[in-house]
């Protein structure tokens, strides 16, 4: 005669199966959490490359930032006399953040005036969002001259907090990073953390400070 097989766990060895599991996870989790990437580095290096892209496209374009023939008008981004390109028009202040826009790939409308972050809340006021969730606020000058950076703002995680810019006591992992512009269309950063974030090689969430100003905060 044939013998009835018993299938399923004893509850002896579901505890057994239980303990494993919950052992693995102990000692697997640490080690997955020093793994991970540090997903605001990330998006504010592709912020940055993004910008670095548009700003390199713009200012080599004749298109839209052709020598002027008024010899008193500033060149390079300083030429905000009015251009149209493919049916467009940009001109004046509002001149980059337009042509910046139409460079990128955009979740939103363009609003090319004024804006600020406010500290601690969403990003609600901004010249555009791009599809990967980042916001951004462009200046809004007629880059009167080339010893002056303007501003590009940029919130990489949208309206998650924290909302906030690096400072070594209130906001150690910040989401909001700040990129300069020149008129010569020379970019670049000088935020503690946009300088390490940008030239840290190890890209893992709990890596250790790279840059000398970052070096310096954390001893602190």
């Amino acid at each position: 005669m044939k013998k009835n097989l018993k299938y399923g766990f004893s509850l002896g060895e579901m505890c057994i199966t239980v303990g494993i599991v919950a052992f693995l996870a102990m000692v697997l989790l640490p080690v997955l959490k020093s793994i991970l990437p540090n997903q605001e580095m990330m998006m504010f290096k592709k912020a940055y490359y993004i910008t670095e892209r548009a700003v390199s496209e713009m200012i080599n374009d004749e298109e839209l930032y052709p020598e002027s023939n008024n010899p008193s008008a500033s060149p390079y981004f300083g030429n905000t006399e009015s251009v149209t390109v493919k049916g467009e028009t940009y001109q004046g202040d509002t001149k980059f953040c337009e042509i910046f826009a139409s460079r990128v790939n955009r979740a939103s409308g363009i609003d090319c005036s004024e804006h600020d972050f406010t500290d601690g809340s969403n990003p609600s006021d901004f010249s555009f969002i791009t599809t990967d969730g980042v916001v951004w606020i462009l200046p809004i000058t007629n880059f009167a001259d080339n010893t002056t950076p303007y501003d590009i703002y940029m919130d990489v995680n949208g309206d998650k907090k924290p909302n906030c810019f690096y400072d070594k006591d209130s906001c150690e992992k910040p989401d909001r990073f700040n990129v300069k512009v020149y008129q010569d269309g020379r970019i670049s950063v000088e935020g503690t953390m946009e300088k390490e974030y940008l030239y840290r090689s190890n890209i893992t969430k709990d890596a250790k400070s790279e840059t000398e100003d970052a070096k310096e905060d954390e001893e602190d």
